[in-house]
């Protein structure tokens, strides 16, 4: 794939995310995927296969009511790898907020996601938002 491509096959992922389409997404994730957040976070941790990142996705949507969004500031790429800064936010029901940047890696093989990690900047911030 073309570094255009990568950037566009991520962006389908994400655009699918953010419409709330965890199938849709998943669809674009290679069988061997691997997801790995940053922090101490409650949604911390090391996720093996699509199934238990499309349920850490889940509670984000259950725990922001959908609020959480994510806008890209900076993407980087080559023909298997993005990277990307952005800038999340959303709120709790209980009236937590979080705004704050996150920096996302992604590696893509035979055109799927294979692996990616979620990097807050906001180490705390997020674990707040998240407990």
């Amino acid at each position: 794939m073309t570094p255009d491509e990568t950037i566009q096959r991520v962006r389908e992922a994400m655009a699918a995310l953010s419409q709330g389409d965890i199938d849709a997404a998943g669809a674009l994730v290679h069988p061997d995927y691997t997801y790995t957040v940053r922090g101490q976070a409650s949604i911390s941790g090391v996720h093996q296969g699509w199934e238990a990142m499309a349920g850490v996705l889940r509670r984000i949507l259950d725990m922001t009511n959908g609020t959480l969004t994510a806008v890209p500031e900076i993407v980087l790429a080559d023909d298997d790898n993005v990277l990307m800064y952005m800038r999340v936010s959303g709120s709790r029901p209980d009236g937590r907020t979080y705004d704050s940047h996150q920096a996302y890696r992604y590696h893509l093989r035979d055109g799927l996601v294979i692996e990616g990690e979620t990097i807050p900047v906001d180490q705390e911030a997020f674990k707040e938002f998240f407990a």
